[in-house]
């Protein structure tokens, strides 16, 4: 980045684009600089989800949404994006990743999830001053610092160390919104918008203290919450983007740059930390995606624009403060509608939205039998990429390609497996296994215990006098330690020898003569048997004898009297 890209370069740059006739849903977004665009594009608005080309929403979109949509149709956000936007599973998906790569993922503030991780949080107190924020609020609201951490261990927070040294300009804190353009999740896509802003807090910046805590306009620089302060300065002019506490990025690249500062290295960082970030999610987000998308080749139904908070300290490395996915589009300056104006027809003309999908289903509906499209083959696939990657390239305009990119090698290792490479690796483990057949026969050999002879046996013919010529086998003992039970549930005789004996041993009950005739062995004197358990005796019934009558009686008797 030898020279920085300025406002004046954005606003004056000629975009070349095809007019074509494409039809948008604009029925659930607020902002009307989206509106704007679209007459640029001679686009049309309309509230039908049938007709449309594209859906720009401005929240969340359900599943329901998603599988509702049809094979020609885009929309503007990912389903499972709340991955990144809510600060709680942010905080779990980069807590996630930290613990596999300490160095590379150390871009982030350390964060608690509470009340989940409220034990770890808890020997934190004292160590600092900590940010508390809610789980899914935006625009700062419910933001506050503090130093006491037990009245919040129970409550859903996400807690952040707070940064006490951060660059100032102008003896003033300020983060940086960059504006980043998921365009495909698999395969992964990332461009970066060149211009963003820079929003600084109104009140001069003094290390946190017991006084200043609740200084929400020195210590917070949300946009939202800054400019309800009497002393926030609205930038009017756009010749002068440096002024004001809302500024582009741009001229805050520039201010860097003249201090003597590497913009080029701190531009890579921001792209790493950008890159990162989406990729602690990818394989969530392509799971998700692959099994909601219609099967269909060579359709990306789905992009987003995120806006990314960083946070600059004093030795100017980039700390990402947190995402959001659905960044405002709101214009209350003239910077502010130059820079999102441009964003929003770059992003759409980026797009490549073309009829030819919508006629194709078309025809497939009303053919007289319904036939998926044939599946292309690799070839296909590959001539498909290019040509997307080529006009990709030509129509950046304001935006850089940030993944895949020139260090496309060192973000592979954070890339997940794919699930050929799973496989392969089995495989080889396998193969591996296989190819040395002493080992196993060692391990299938210590694994089983020796086989012992067994014992002759006893035919029905036979009796167990037969087997007094043969030699005694030992008796081993085996004792089985009782099982600890209160006393109300303990068993008699918890503690039993168990004998190990041949089955020669074994012998049903005899009756009768064949008791007597039977000579007893000197192994079976040598059986030992555990104690029969004493059984209850059997309650005892009598029979009382009743009395009968008879009414015939009593009526003789009557008729006696």
């Amino acid at each position: 980045m030898s020279e920085i890209f300025t406002l004046q370069q954005l606003a004056q740059m000629q975009r070349n684009f095809v007019r074509r006739k494409i039809q948008i849903n604009l029925e659930q977004t607020k902002y009307k600089v989206i509106d704007e665009v679209v007459q640029i594009l001679d686009w049309k608005a309309t509230p039908s989800e049938f007709e449309c080309h594209i859906f720009w929403k401005d929240t969340y979109v359900t599943d329901e949404e998603y599988r509702r949509l049809l094979p020609y149709q885009r929309i503007n956000h990912f389903p499972g994006s709340y991955m990144l936007g809510k600060k709680n599973e942010l905080c779990r998906n980069l807590n996630k990743m930290r613990k596999q790569y300490p160095q590379d993922y150390d871009f982030y503030p350390k964060t608690w999830h509470l009340p989940y991780q409220s034990e770890e949080l808890r020997n934190k107190q004292g160590a600092g001053i900590f940010i508390i924020k809610p789980e899914a609020n935006c625009q700062g609201r419910g933001i506050f610092l503090t130093k006491k951490l037990d009245s919040f261990l129970d409550k859903h927070y996400v807690v952040q160390e707070y940064i006490s040294n951060p660059y100032l300009i102008d003896g003033l804190k300020f983060d940086l919104r960059i504006y980043v353009m998921l365009k495909s999740i698999a395969p992964l896509k990332i461009f970066m918008y060149q211009e963003g802003l820079a929003r600084f807090s109104t009140k001069k910046y003094v290390k946190p203290q017991k006084k200043n805590l609740s200084s929400v306009t020195m210590h917070l620089t949300n946009y939202a919450i800054n400019k309800r302060s009497k002393d926030f300065v609205f930038n009017n002019d756009t010749n002068k983007d440096d002024v004001g506490h809302k500024r582009s990025l741009s001229s805050v690249f520039k201010y860097l740059k003249d201090q003597g500062h590497d913009v080029d290295q701190l531009m890579s960082q921001i792209k790493s930390v950008i890159v990162k970030t989406i990729q602690s999610v990818q394989a969530d987000l392509a799971h998700l995606y692959r099994s909601q998308q219609h099967n269909v080749d060579g359709i990306e139904q789905c992009f987003e624009l995120f806006g990314f908070d960083i946070l600059l300290d004093s030795n100017l490395k980039p700390w990402l403060l947190e995402v959001n996915h659905t960044p405002s589009f709101s214009t209350d300056t003239p910077l502010d509608k130059i820079i999102k104006k441009n964003l929003i027809l770059d992003t759409l003309i980026l797009l490549d939205i073309r009829n030819k999908p919508k006629k194709n289903y078309l025809d497939q509906k009303r053919a007289p039998t319904f036939q998926r499209p044939p599946k292309m083959n690799q070839e296909e696939k590959e001539k498909q990429i290019n040509q997307i990657a080529i006009y990709e390239n030509k129509h950046l305009n304001g935006y850089i390609r940030v993944y895949p990119d020139e260090n496309l090698q060192y973000y592979e290792q954070f890339m997940p497996p794919k699930q050929k490479e799973k496989e392969t690796l089995i495989i080889q483990q396998q193969l591996e296994i296989t190819k040395q057949p002493d080992k196993i026969q060692k391990l299938q050999t210590e694994s089983r215990p020796p086989l012992a002879k067994p014992p002759p046996k006893l035919s029905k013919n036979k009796s167990f006098s037969e087997l007094d010529d043969q030699p005694n086998q030992p008796l081993t003992l085996r004792t089985v330690a009782p099982q600890t039970r209160t006393p109300s549930q303990q068993r008699p005789f918890s503690s039993i020898a168990i004998i190990n004996r041949p089955m020669s041993a074994l012998r049903k009950p005899l009756y009768g003569n064949q008791q007597q005739n039977l000579n007893q062995s000197s192994n079976q004197q040598k059986l030992v048997y555990p104690p029969p358990i004493e059984q209850a005796p059997k309650p005892v019934f009598k029979m009382l004898q009743i009395k009968t009558f008879s009414f015939q009686k009593i009526e003789n008797t009557q008729k006696n009297e």
